[in-house]
């Protein structure tokens, strides 16, 4: 009997021991090892007659834009009675003056996730929404010659504001 105590005692160590053995370093990190990024945001809104839009975004040290656009109609389009606005995420980056981005927004109703291209012109301090002649291959829609994006007629033309948290 006090052999097999003996036995479990020292099978009890051993497998402790290999347990803990292996282990890392878990001590907690000082807080000044680390540092939490904050990117500023860009804040900008849009009037067009009874419809607009609000727009906000960050840009990440690599140059992409990651934010949200809430679009919002006054009146339905007919085809479309259950939906009031659209909101969704854009990413996308700017190339010299124009930020070319995907508009990743979800359908009112139907909740079917759509991906549409656009452009912001930059002129100054505000952004033009521009629109052009899309091309939709194998699910993926852009534009297709950036050339010809009109911002000239634009709906929208969005005004920077102060950010709100």
């Amino acid at each position: 009997m006090k052999d097999e105590l003996y036995k479990l005692i020292f099978f009890i160590s051993l497998f402790s021991f290999s347990c803990n053995h292996y282990t890392k370093n878990t001590a907690p990190l000082r807080g000044d090892n680390y540092k939490l990024i904050n990117y500023p945001e860009q804040c900008f809104i849009a009037i067009y007659q009874k419809d607009s839009a609000f727009l906000k975004f960050k840009t990440m040290p690599n140059g992409k834009i990651y934010g949200r656009l809430v679009l919002k109609y006054s009146e339905p389009q007919s085809y479309d009675l259950e939906k009031e606005f659209d909101h969704g995420e854009i990413i996308g980056q700017f190339k010299k003056d124009t930020l070319f981005a995907d508009y990743i927004f979800a359908d009112g109703a139907n909740r079917t996730v759509y991906r549409n291209p656009i452009a912001l012109l930059k002129k100054s301090q505000k952004l033009v929404l521009g629109f052009g002649a899309i091309e939709n291959y194998v699910g993926k829609s852009w534009f297709i010659n950036h050339k010809a994006i009109n911002f000239t007629r634009s709906r929208f033309q969005f005004l920077p504001i102060e950010c709100a948290n």
